[in-house]
């Protein structure tokens, strides 16, 4: 009897159904309710305090080749979360997977929903059609139709009626900045209009996750700029943001979280200064001179070894890695005495998400 009502309690969640629809059902049937309790809570867990995502040993192949190995990893509610990696690393497929547009082999996505509790994403399609929105890197919208036209075929395909439609469609263009372009064909658009477009129509179910592939990949800086300042508005208003770039400075400053994807599988994760404090605690100090002959300076650098990390020099800038700036920058600045205006530039910094990423992949 106990596996049968454990087995009835996963079907019926499998079909959407939420913790107290079930409790309340199995209780009207007659089920003690102490056994009906119990196996509600095996049937539907919860997530780690906070969580709204949770890939659980997501595995991938297609013939021979193994896309994703028991790749996991969790998100935040109302956190921007990026995803990084190389080419061909499995960025597309994980996101893919995510949203349900392909089955993993082995492994599951998990969802937190409204009611606290915590339920299969692959079983329960719905739940992602109605909580994921997902914006790939080629375009949804259809050019013959106008941006207005765009946002109301998809709207009446998530069964948005009057006025919640009107309401829906009107608040979208406002908030990509579309309102002077509503009436214009999607075809006729600038590749950055373009992009807001896709963002509003994978937002027009007002889902509580939005997920970007590669959203910024063909537009120039600028642009990217002010897509980004879109994604911060949009986050902004509640809305969970996870995306995969391969520009790592934009991502550094923009996510809250950043994972890499790296053999298969998540490598390393955490925020920019737990990653940057794991590939290495020191600072680096970036020195290039009209000149580039810094032979002086290193003699001077020799004595001062201690303190001294590492010294390498890249297209004619000079980088010093250091635990201790503070003893390093009078040798410099004794140097620079000399120079003249002969400086071109000199900074100090941690190490950049690019420069964690290159040890992560190397390694």
């Amino acid at each position: 009897m106990d596996d049968a009502l454990a087995e009835h309690i996963r079907l019926t969640a499998e079909k959407g159904a939420s913790r107290e629809e079930i409790q309340q059902l199995l209780l009207q049937a007659g089920w003690p309710a102490e056994q009906v309790k119990l196996y509600v809570e095996k049937t539907f867990k919860k997530l780690e305090q906070g969580e709204i995502i949770r890939a659980h040993s997501l595995s991938k192949r297609f013939g021979d080749n193994i896309v994703l190995d028991n790749a996991e990893f969790d998100v935040k509610r109302g956190e921007i979360f990026g995803l990084i990696g190389m080419s061909g690393a499995g960025k597309t497929t994980l996101l893919n997977l995510i949203v349900g547009f392909i089955k993993p082999d082995s492994g599951d996505v998990m969802l937190a929903l409204p009611d606290g509790t915590i339920q299969s994403a692959l079983k329960n399609p719905e739940l992602i059609k109605k909580h994921i929105g997902f914006s790939t890197q080629t375009p949804s919208f259809y050019n013959k139709l106008t941006v207005r036209e765009n946002l109301e075929h998809f709207a009446r395909l998530y069964h948005l009626t009057e006025p919640d439609l009107t309401r829906r469609c009107n608040a979208l263009i406002d908030l990509v900045g579309l309102k002077e372009s509503r009436d214009v064909p999607a075809v006729h658009l600038s590749g950055g209009m373009q992009k807001r477009l896709d963002i509003a129509c994978a937002l027009i179910q007002d889902p509580s996750i939005l997920v970007l592939d590669e959203p910024t990949a063909d537009l120039d800086p600028i642009l990217r700029k002010q897509f980004w300042d879109l994604i911060k508005q949009i986050n902004g208003k509640g809305t969970t943001i996870l995306l995969a770039s391969h520009f790592l400075a934009e991502i550094e400053l923009l996510c809250t979280r950043i994972a890499i994807l790296q053999n298969k599988k998540i490598a390393q994760l955490g925020t920019a200064a737990e990653l940057r404090n794991i590939y290495s605690k020191n600072y680096e100090i970036y020195l290039e001179t009209e000149t580039k002959d810094y032979d002086k300076l290193l003699k001077d650098l020799q004595r001062r070894k201690p303190y001294i990390a590492k010294i390498t020099k890249e297209a004619g800038e000079l980088i010093i890695e250091t635990p201790q700036p503070e003893h390093v920058l009078p040798a410099i600045a004794a140097f620079l005495e000399h120079q003249k205006g002969n400086v071109k530039s000199l900074h100090v910094a941690r190490p950049t998400l690019g420069r964690v990423f290159e040890a992560v992949v190397k390694k």
